[in-house]
């Protein structure tokens, strides 16, 4: 990053390493304690809320141009991609980012990530979904849908296996 980035907000001891790439960070609001590795890129859209103790890991994404809540005590492993905004084949509109906004047929949405969930390795979330508290996406898979609090979930396209034990520590 270089030079010194302006955020919506920045909590306490929050580290975002060199090598992250963040555009439009005066979108962004980031909770104490987050962290945020190298080789990950953040796009801050119409505006990205992190919570507190968030890791954002190597190789994740954060794209599309729409709206990301993420809870406090969230993880997202290495390559996750956040999709808040993606083109659409309607409306008679070619599907490049390469054209004129007024050219394109996008459609943007809103992710929320619960407190406490846990976004595996390579993981694709599409937009206008929410993962409820505690949820489990496992390695690879793809969110289409809302998933349920304290839920393990795998698979392409994602699907319920089992539960999880809710978090019994107090908060920080």
């Amino acid at each position: 990053m270089g030079e010194e980035v302006r955020f919506r907000s920045r909590g306490e001891d929050v580290v975002i390493y060199p090598m992250a790439r963040i555009v439009n960070p005066d979108r962004i609001d980031i909770g104490d304690g987050t962290r945020i590795d190298d080789f990950t890129f953040i796009n801050g859209g119409q505006g990205i809320k992190i919570g507190r103790y968030v890791h954002i890991a190597s190789f994740t994404s954060i794209i599309g141009g729409g709206e990301l809540e993420i809870g406090d005590y969230v993880s997202l492993a290495c390559g996750a991609r956040i999709i808040t905004g993606t083109h659409i084949p309607t409306g008679g509109k070619r599907m490049t980012a390469s054209l004129p906004l007024d050219e394109q047929s996008v459609m943007r949405g809103k992710v929320v990530i619960g407190k406490d969930a846990f976004i595996g390795t390579n993981v694709v979330v599409h937009p206008d979904v929410t993962i409820g508290e505690g949820a489990v996406i496992g390695s690879n898979s793809l969110v289409l849908d809302d998933v349920e609090p304290w839920s393990i979930n795998v698979g392409s396209p994602c699907r319920r296996i089992g539960t999880r034990e809710k978090v019994d520590i107090p908060d920080h």
